[in-house]
C-alpha cells in the first residue's frame, strides 16, 4: 500500500467519523483530546503488514494470469491477439485496484473500531490524526494503545483472486464474437469483471 495516499485517506475517514460521534457519553469535565500516528499505524500494525502481504499474493496472481495469458496467445493473428491482451491487462489493473482498496478498508475498520473503543472508555471528546496536528504534548498520543488494540485481532481480508485463461480455441468456440475477453478472472466468457472468489 502506498503510505502517503493511505494516510490521507485515514486521515479524512477518521476526522469524520469521531467527529460525528466525538461527543457521546461526554461529561462536563474539560473534554480530552488525543492523537494517533497514522503513518506509524500504517507502518508498525499487524493489520497493515498482513495487507500489504495478502497484496503481495494478490499481485502475484494477477500477473502469473496475465503470464499465462500471452502464453496461451502467443501464437494468434497479431490483431486478435493485441486486443485480447490490452483488455485482459486492463481487467488485471482494475482488479488490482479493488484488492487494494479492500485491504485498505479492512485496515481503516480495525483502527477505528479501536480508536472509539479508547474514547469510550477513557470518556474523551476528541481524537485527532498526528499528522493535522501541528504540536502536542506525547502524553496525548494514544498510538502505542491503539497498536496494541489493533495487534491483538486478526484483520480478515476478501479470498484471493481467481484468475481464468481462456483459450483461442475454445473462446471461438464458445463465443466467437468476443475474443478479445480471453484474459478475464473469471470463469464467464463475457465483458471483463470483477473475478469469481473461493475461500482459502
Amino acid at each position: 500500500m502506498r503510505h502517503t495516499a493511505t494516510t490521507l485517506a485515514l486521515t479524512a475517514l477518521l476526522a469524520a467519523c469521531l467527529l460525528g460521534g466525538c461527543l457521546e457519553g461526554s461529561t462536563s469535565a474539560a473534554p480530552q483530546t488525543a492523537v494517533v500516528d497514522l503513518e506509524r499505524i500504517m507502518s508498525q500494525s499487524r493489520a497493515a503488514e498482513a495487507g500489504r502481504a495478502h497484496l503481495a499474493q494478490a499481485r502475484q496472481r494477477l500477473e502469473q494470469g496475465f503470464a499465462d495469458l500471452q502464453k496461451a496467445w502467443a501464437k494468434a493473428p497479431d490483431k486478435e491477439r493485441e486486443a485480447v491482451l490490452r483488455d485482459g491487462a486492463l481487467t488485471l489493473r482494475r482488479q488490482m485496484a479493488a484488492e487494494e482498496a479492500a485491504v485498505q478498508n479492512v485496515v481503516n475498520g480495525l483502527l477505528l473500531e479501536e480508536v472509539k473503543a479508547w474514547r469510550k472508555a477513557h470518556k474523551a471528546a476528541l481524537v485527532l490524526p498526528r499528522q493535522n496536528v501541528l504540536d502536542a504534548d506525547a502524553s496525548l498520543d494514544i498510538t502505542a494503545a491503539i497498536l496494541k488494540g489493533m495487534d491483538a485481532r486478526k484483520a480478515v481480508f476478501p479470498a484471493l483472486p481467481v484468475v481464468s485463461v481462456k483459450l483461442p480455441g475454445a473462446e471461438q468456440k464458445a463465443a466467437p464474437q468476443a475474443p478479445a475477453q480471453a484474459g478475464q478472472t473469471d470463469k464467464t466468457p463475457a465483458a471483463p469483471r470483477t473475478p469469481d472468489r473461493k475461500k482459502r
